[in-house]
């Protein structure tokens, strides 16, 4: 069994937002797969899913709590004893859009849901599918980080521009596949063809 987490804030306002990413990879393979709806589960602090990828079982779970206390949902959601099956989808902001990149065993990298996750799991040993969001310099082709404090956060809780969108549909599909390669292969294999 793999325990799948998309870290995002639920509220129409972030529906669309380049915070919420995991919620909208999630949803796209959630949809690739057929999984059932998801279903609001009080006690694991967000709504869930399950069913079967290449027939490994997964189940999936949305945090209810805002991404700076996701962790407080992961904790009631993984078994302890599980946590190296537990895949976390999200956001990155030194990524650029367009690209994913998989690990395990890293630090937070300033993301605050991953942060939480780290601090009430004790551990950094977990699967990690990281989706860019970071734009590119027009000039110079690189990632420009926005500066921390007011400007990142008002860029990460920005809608998609359409060009972004569009780019986002071919990512949501490279996500997907590499997350039949870790449940069916392993994470080394998916890293070797998706990083």
């Amino acid at each position: 069994m793999f325990y799948i987490v998309s870290l995002g804030n639920h509220g129409a306002k972030y529906q669309n937002t380049r915070h919420n990413v995991g919620w909208l990879v999630c949803d796209f393979i959630r949809d690739k797969l057929h999984l059932p709806e998801l279903a609001p589960d009080n006690s694991m602090s967000g709504r869930v899913t399950e069913g079967s990828v290449s027939g490994v079982n997964v189940k999936i779970l949305y945090p209810d709590t805002f991404m700076n206390n996701s962790g407080a949902a992961v904790a009631k959601f993984v078994p302890r004893t599980s946590v190296a099956s537990l895949i976390v989808i999200h956001d990155d902001i030194d990524l650029p859009l367009g690209e994913i990149k998989l690990g395990k065993g890293r630090g937070d990298g300033g993301n605050n849901g991953v942060k939480s996750i780290i601090d009430k799991l004790g551990t950094k040993e977990f699967i990690r599918i990281r989706i860019g969001i970071a734009p590119r310099s027009f000039w110079t082709g690189e990632v420009k980080r926005p500066k921390g404090g007011g400007s990142l956060e008002r860029f990460v809780l920005k809608p998609f521009t359409r060009s972004e969108a569009s780019k986002l549909e071919e990512v949501k599909e490279r996500a997907f596949c590499a997350l039949q390669e870790i449940v069916t292969t392993s994470l080394e294999s998916a890293m070797n063809k998706y990083n």
